[in-house]
């Protein structure tokens, strides 16, 4: 029995230098799989809603048409083989606040006779940050963070964790993304830590947390959970600059005291 490789190559669009990636993916994957593979290749953590526009067809997560309004086809019914072919394009879209846009193109299909695993081979640049602003913002978060005299400087550091825009290594022999693709479809999937750990909501609060609100987010899908994680994050991640910002402002107070009270003993010194 063959089986059929395919070779991806993956582009931010709107981003200049260009961050891309080059993704081998079996062609018998569906498309929620190959949305896993583009996320771990890319970067992203799968935080947010997705969609692949491939011809005129609109291909997602089959919950995301409760409207009614719009025709999205079930990704998990649809085989990468059975829609593209080699020099064949889509489109696939991350995160429908920010827009990630992403070009992806078949550069190659291959025949081979194990079921091929998928990797990274190739690529450039780090994903930018989730949440920065789409590609927009990400352009005002590079200038900002390459300004040493930005007033924002230390807290968007801290906020984008050191973020390194050149800063992307693969293995000689690329990387093996099924690992971390397992990590994501079981978050999709709802196995949370809570459940591993055998941490039953009626055992009591956890964390001091009100039961209601536990429940209530218990009851939540996994993509809505994730969601409302990235929002806590973002928050503490707010909340953490403020609090930076105030106490370098009290620091400068004190110090600006410091100096007035060294001035005035020197004054005195010298009548």
């Amino acid at each position: 029995m063959t089986h059929t490789l395919f070779e991806l190559d993956v582009r931010l669009r709107e981003i200049e230098p260009s961050i891309w990636r080059t993704v081998e993916v079996p062609g018998a994957w569906s498309l929620e799989d190959v949305h896993l593979a583009l996320q771990v290749a890319m970067g992203w953590t799968n935080s947010h809603l997705h969609q692949f526009k491939i011809g005129d067809r609109l291909y997602s997560m089959v919950d995301l048409d409760d409207s009614g309004d719009l025709e999205i086809e079930d990704e998990r019914e649809y085989r990468l083989q059975d829609l593209v072919q080699n020099g064949g394009s889509f489109d696939y879209e991350y995160d429908f606040g920010d827009g990630w846009e992403h070009d992806v193109t078949v550069k190659k299909v291959t025949t081979v006779a194990k079921p091929p695993r998928p990797r990274c081979v190739a690529g450039a640049r780090a994903c930018p940050p989730e949440d920065c602003g789409g590609s927009g913002g990400y352009e005002n978060l590079l200038e900002a963070l390459a300004d040493p005299e930005h007033e924002e400087l230390d807290s968007l550091v801290t906020w984008s964790n050191d973020f390194k825009p050149e800063r992307f290594v693969l293995p000689n022999n690329g990387l093996d993304l099924r690992e971390e693709i397992a990590k994501l479809r079981a978050l999709a999937d709802g196995d949370d830590p809570l459940e591993e750990h055998d941490v039953d909501p009626d055992d009591g609060p956890i964390l001091d947390l009100p039961k209601p609100l536990v429940e209530a987010v218990l009851a939540l899908d996994p993509m809505q959970r994730a969601a409302l994680a990235a929002l806590i994050a973002g928050s503490l991640a707010n909340e953490i600059v403020e609090v930076r910002h105030a106490s370098g402002q009290l620091a400068g107070a004190m110090k600006e005291r410091d100096k007035k009270k060294t001035r005035r003993h020197r004054k005195r010194a010298r009548s």
